[in-house]
């Protein structure tokens, strides 16, 4: 149901980290994916099919805004793409960095009860020889649905060849537990590859799932 930003972690987020230095001007940045797969805490958003990714950000000090979209497929959702809006403030204060914000994730030509937001706080300390990471998303209740709470805890490992070894671990309440191990290699200045292995152990009468993802990713 949402975009993984592969390109800034392979899909294991995930926690951005800032620079302490306060930007005096707005930046302009964005990165296009291409993907055998879609996957959102574990879980395909596009039945295992091959997926393109966009996302334009904008920074400006401290704040950033930006706009994510992608082709998606979900039974029991008419909506063939999806738009996640997001906004924050980072920073970092003794070394820690932090980082608090919000995302909607909307659904074009399906009902409004499918779309709902996040509310998140992030931290992330950079170790140089390993960077860790937790973050803790709060989901915004609406008329239709009751949106599940989610934690997740990262860390990503700089190795040899300019190769990062990426791992996250969360859980999605009342869905199940979700996965990442992966590995990201930069090609050039604006080419990134990554392979990455997800996946969730559902709770219920769900499905577990399980899937190898390759991304290569363009920023500009």
């Amino acid at each position: 149901m949402k975009l993984v930003k592969l390109s800034l972690a392979a899909l294991v987020t995930y926690t951005l980290a800032y620079s302490a230095e306060e930007k005096t001007e707005l930046d302009v940045g964005g990165n296009l994916i291409f993907s055998n797969n879609s996957i959102w805490r574990g879980m395909t958003q596009s039945k295992n099919s091959p997926v393109v990714q966009g996302e334009i950000n904008l920074e400006y000090q401290n704040l950033y805004f930006g706009i994510t979209g992608s082709n998606t497929k979900s039974d029991g959702l008419e909506a063939r793409s999806e738009f996640d809006f997001f906004s924050g403030y980072a920073d970092e204060i003794y070394g820690v960095g932090y980082d608090i914000g919000a995302v909607y994730y909307a659904y074009p030509k399906s009902s409004k009860e499918a779309n709902f937001a996040d509310v998140y706080l992030g931290l992330s300390k950079d170790f140089e020889v390993i960077k860790i990471g937790a973050k803790f998303y709060r989901g915004v209740k609406t008329n239709d649905l009751e949106v599940s709470n989610a934690w997740e805890t990262s860390l990503s490992v700089p190795l040899p060849m300019s190769i990062t070894f990426d791992a996250l671990y969360g859980d999605y309440a009342d869905v199940g537990n979700y996965y990442s191990v992966g590995f990201a290699k930069p090609i050039n200045e604006r080419f990134e590859a990554t392979v990455s292995y997800m996946g969730i152990n559902s709770d219920k009468n769900s499905v577990d799932e399980k899937n190898v993802v390759a991304t290569l990713s363009v920023a500009f």
